[in-house]
């Protein structure tokens, strides 16, 4: 599921409201088989109270920061480390995307797993010229920042999760950093993270 559909079901039409219909009066000769009935009013109180849920929990979406649902504390990759020990960091915790920071945890650029991988294994015709290339015993002790993608999509600590949303649906990210003032990276955010949100039940504030 993306969430474009989730946004579609969120945001999307308003279902009817369903109640007795006023503008037909029942005959007198009895319930007609062929005629609509009416829902019993628990059905309805159900389906009313339902929706208020519904619309409490959007509501209480609409007020979080990134902040509120980041994932904390950022797994990052230090500017000084090398290819091989960022990969290493990337198995470990079983994720796509390493922020590089300098000492202070300023954000200075991106990897992922494609990044790191040896050239070789991700366009498997190159291996028709492995002569030209780096052993990749040599090439895992390269600085990461050979790597990396300096120019990064992030968003800020405090920006509202309604920003962020198009940032994933039109730009087709799936991890962006947070960073605080100062650019420190400080969090973590992800496309699945914010559909777990948006599918989540009201209540779990």
């Amino acid at each position: 599921m993306s969430i474009s559909s989730v946004l579609q079901w969120c945001f999307g039409a308003q279902p009817h409201h369903v109640g007795p219909d006023h503008g037909h009066s029942e005959s007198n000769d009895g319930p007609d088989d062929d005629a609509p009935r009416s829902p019993a009013p628990h059905d309805e109180r159900r389906a009313v109270l339902g929706e208020l849920h519904r619309q409490a929990y959007l509501h209480e979406l609409l007020r979080l920061t990134c902040a509120d649902v980041m994932r904390t504390p950022p797994v990052t990759v230090s500017v000084d480390e090398t290819i091989g020990s960022a990969l290493k960091t990337l198995d470990a915790h079983h994720i796509k995307l390493l922020p590089v920071v300098d000492a202070q945890g300023r954000l200075k650029g991106v990897v992922t797993h494609v990044d790191l991988q040896p050239l070789d294994e991700v366009l498997p015709f190159l291996k028709l010229a492995s002569d030209t290339t780096a052993p990749e015993s040599e090439r895992r002790e390269w600085p990461v920042t050979t790597v990396m993608s300096a120019h990064v999509q992030y968003v800020d600590l405090l920006t509202p999760l309604t920003e962020v949303i198009p940032l994933f649906t039109r730009n087709g990210h799936h991890h962006l950093p947070v960073v605080e003032e100062g650019g420190r990276v400080v969090g973590m955010l992800t496309q699945a993270d914010i559909l777990k949100l948006m599918c989540g039940r009201p209540g779990g504030f």
